[in-house]
C-alpha cells in the first residue's frame, strides 16, 4: 500500500481505498486499525467534497489558498441556513454579535480581532467537524477584514 508523505488516518484511509475501492468498511478498519467512524465520516466528507466541486464548476465559488499556495476545495454554500455569513444564533437581542463587537472595539483592535479570527480558522480547517464551513467561516473574516483595512 503507498501511503501520502502525510500519514494521517484520512490519507492512510484514502490511500487504501484507492487500491480496495471495493472495500467495506469493516474491512478497513481491520486492515489499517481504524476508528469505523473514522472510514465513515472521511467517506462523507469525501461525498460531499466531490458534490462541492461539482457545483463549483457551474457557480463562480469562495476559493480558499492554502499556505502551499495550492487552491483549496471550493465553497460554495448550499445549506438554506446559512451558518457562515449569518448564523442565526449571532442575531440574539437584535444585533448580530460582530456588529456588536465592531462597537465596543477601536478600529486597530476590530481588525486585529478579524485577522485572529482569520488564523484560528486557517490553523483548524480540516481539523474539525466541518473543513467546508470552518474555509467559509475563514474566507469571511478575511474579506471582512479588507473591507475594514
Amino acid at each position: 500500500m503507498t501511503i501520502s508523505s502525510k500519514n494521517t488516518i484520512a490519507s492512510r484511509i484514502r490511500a487504501y481505498l484507492r487500491e480496495n475501492p471495493k472495500a467495506k468498511p469493516d474491512e478497513v478498519v481491520k486492515a489499517l486499525g481504524v476508528k469505523r467512524e473514522n472510514v465513515y465520516s472521511l467517506k462523507q466528507y469525501d461525498r460531499l467534497r466531490a458534490k462541492r466541486i461539482r457545483m463549483a464548476k457551474k457557480t463562480n465559488p469562495i476559493v480558499v489558498v492554502t499556505d502551499s499556495g495550492a487552491a483549496a476545495m471550493p465553497i460554495v454554500l448550499l445549506d438554506p441556513v446559512d451558518n457562515v455569513n449569518h448564523p442565526e444564533h449571532y442575531k440574539v437581542g437584535g444585533i448580530e454579535t460582530i456588529d456588536f463587537i465592531k462597537a465596543k472595539l477601536t478600529p486597530e483592535e476590530f481588525r486585529g480581532y478579524l485577522k485572529g479570527n482569520v488564523l484560528k480558522y486557517a490553523s483548524r480547517a480540516g481539523h474539525k467537524d466541518n473543513a467546508v464551513q470552518d474555509a467559509g467561516k475563514l474566507a469571511w473574516y478575511a474579506n471582512r477584514l479588507s473591507k475594514e483595512s
